[in-house]
């Protein structure tokens, strides 16, 4: 299903790299045995799982907290490779207005390539496939 693409912090898993090369399954997946074994530590997914009980940040009361602000919106604040990071506070708000589900298929299309169709990684902004940019930074 789409929706397991979605994580947690508001990002779209499908434009990882880890989940593109199979060795992670996706913030939302309980398999443990894939290779990928970051998230299981991850505080901004064990809060919305058992401390806040939501489907992802932007349904919390204390959005944006004091850990996504630290672990992704403000790192890396001059480095184009982490803008998707920047973008989390967008994507809670779409999140909450389209829903999971619509807004994994907007982003699905986001991070798929226009011309091959293969998917892009969030730190490149072109395809790893044909090279085509898929937008510029300004």
């Amino acid at each position: 299903m789409i929706e397991e693409k979605v994580s947690y912090c508001g990002l779209y898993c499908g434009a990882c790299p880890s989940f593109q090369k199979g060795t992670c399954l996706g913030c939302r997946s309980e398999d443990k045995s894939q290779s990928r074994k970051s998230k299981w530590s991850c505080k901004i997914r064990t809060c919305c799982i058992n401390i806040k009980i939501v489907e992802h940040c932007g349904q919390c009361e204390d959005f944006p907290c004091n850990e996504i602000n630290r672990k992704l919106i403000d790192s890396h604040e001059n480095d184009p490779k982490f803008d998707y990071r920047h973008k989390i506070p967008q994507n809670v708000r779409a999140l909450n207005k389209l829903g999971i589900r619509e807004w994994a298929q907007g982003q699905a299309r986001l991070w798929r390539c226009g011309d091959c169709g293969n998917p892009i990684v969030f730190y490149y902004n072109k395809c790893s496939v044909c090279g085509k940019l898929r937008y510029k930074n300004g």
